[in-house]
């Protein structure tokens, strides 16, 4: 219990600092990427969201041996970790910092210095009121999003809670145990999501930010956390699947596995996709349904196992549904946040259906769409954490393999089986998506 206590503790100091890093980060950013228009939009908006959408696994895996070489200090191991999950989750905090600009106008804020009154407590609590509930809200989620995060600190070996939660769990003890064992940690992220539930429902309405200009230091950040989390760790595991892509050709062990990653995120995001879609008519259905996911995978895996292992439940344990069900509710909170972003119904989509014009359709709403469901597929395609604890007999994903391969080291036949699970999704999406391009042009949808 001490061991679990400390680690908690460490866990949440992090995430206080990440979610600290991602509030001042994202407002300037936010506000510098609303300024920005044409290919230069899209291309930021990319370089945004790749560390985000980066498997954890590729980061971890190809970064193995530098972070093994920190080790020896103890400040260095740390400083890696957190500095790679901060890179990962602050594209959270702008998305939710462009949803949640300020109350108030910049007109108002110009006001107030022009009759500020004397001494420093007052402009404090001006500034703190004036933000409104935005920060509130996006430091409360990256919290819980750093607070829970278990697959980058595995082949870290970074201690935090849910690695111990996790090492009990697969080590035999008893559910029971494992549960009380995360009894505190769920304690903690069930307090921050009350508070993020009340700033919520106070929520005041929102004025536009006046947009930022800003210069070459917000494209320098995008390029150096793209490059640090997504592109270094790709060259570098590409690099090394050269030798070993003939022996993996020759003797190629992943299609059922791959098999069962397709089969399970095209189920999860399909239903994902027509849940958040129905949930977003109603707020506070919206809310209820966001709450498990953002508890984490580990804890939604083992509440899940718990579930089934009662005797109503037991006969569906060993079936795909735990697992669905798992990343069903992980993919929800993602699925509503792509909706409050990119499926708001629009004059320009309503005018295009109107019209009848099929290639406005598929640019103004069927593409949005599009993207979404695929972001869904791969977040889904990419998780281990349910799968390694919810994946009926027979039918395992493929990164539950990989993630146990990854702990023996690094080999050119492992790393050319990551990079074959890696294209996977692509190929699938770049398929589904002509498919679906070619058959709404035809249909008029």
């Amino acid at each position: 219990m001490n061991s679990i206590g400390a680690q908690t503790a460490m866990a949440l100091g992090r995430a206080l600092l990440i979610a600290l890093l991602a509030i001042a980060v994202s407002a300037p950013l936010g506000r510098w990427l609303a300024a920005q228009q044409g290919r230069a939009k899209l291309l930021a908006w990319i370089l945004l969201l790749a560390p985000f959408f980066t498997p954890p696994l590729l980061v971890s895996y190809a970064l193995v041996k530098f972070s093994m070489t920190l080790i020896v200090s103890a400040w260095g191991h740390e400083a890696l970790y957190i500095g790679v999950l901060a890179l990962k989750l602050i594209p959270v905090a702008v998305v939710l910092r462009v949803l949640l600009p300020p109350p108030l106008s910049a007109e108002a804020r110009h006001a107030f210095r022009m009759h500020a009154p004397a001494g420093w407590w007052p402009r404090v609590r001006f500034h703190l009121r004036a933000a409104g509930h935005g920060p509130w809200i996006t430091g409360g989620l990256v919290f819980l999003l750093a607070f829970a995060d278990f697959e980058l600190a595995s082949l870290w070996s970074v201690k935090t809670w849910t690695m111990a939660v996790f090492d009990a769990q697969v080590g035999g003890s008893a559910l029971g145990a494992t549960l009380r064992l995360a009894a505190w940690p769920l304690a903690v992220q069930l307090g921050v999501l009350a508070a993020i539930a009340l700033a919520k429902r106070d929520l005041p309405s929102a004025t536009h930010e006046t947009a930022s200009r800003g210069g070459a230091g917000p494209w320098c950040y995008l390029a150096i956390a793209a490059s640090a989390v997504c592109i270094v760790p790709l060259v570098i595991v590409a690099g090394q699947a050269v030798a070993g892509i003939p022996s993996l050709t020759e003797n190629f062990v992943l299609g059922g596995e791959l098999g069962a990653s397709v089969a399970f995120a095209l189920v999860a995001a399909g239903a994902a996709t027509g849940i958040a879609t129905l949930a977003r008519k109603s707020p506070a259905l919206a809310l209820l349904l966001v709450i498990p996911g953002l508890l984490g995978a580990l804890i939604v895996s083992l509440l899940l196992l718990a579930l089934f292992q009662v005797p109503l439940w037991r006969a569906f344990y060993d079936t795909p549904l735990p697992l669905g069900l798992a990343l069903i509710l992980l993919l929800l909170p993602l699925a509503l946040l792509l909706g409050a972003l990119w499926l708001r119904p629009t004059p320009a989509a309503h005018i295009a259906r109107q019209m009848g014009s099929r290639r406005l359709i598929w640019d103004l709403d069927t593409r949005p769409r599009v993207i979404a469901a695929g972001i869904l597929f791969c977040w889904a395609y990419f998780d281990f954490t349910a799968s390694s604890i919810l994946a009926p007999t027979g039918f395992t994903p493929v990164f539950v393999r990989l993630h146990n391969l990854a702990h023996y080291g690094q080999t050119a036949v492992l790393s050319a089986m990551m990079l074959a699970a890696f294209a996977t999704p692509i190929f699938v999406l770049l398929l589904t998506g002509t498919a679906w391009r070619l058959y709404a042009r035809g249909h008029g949808r």
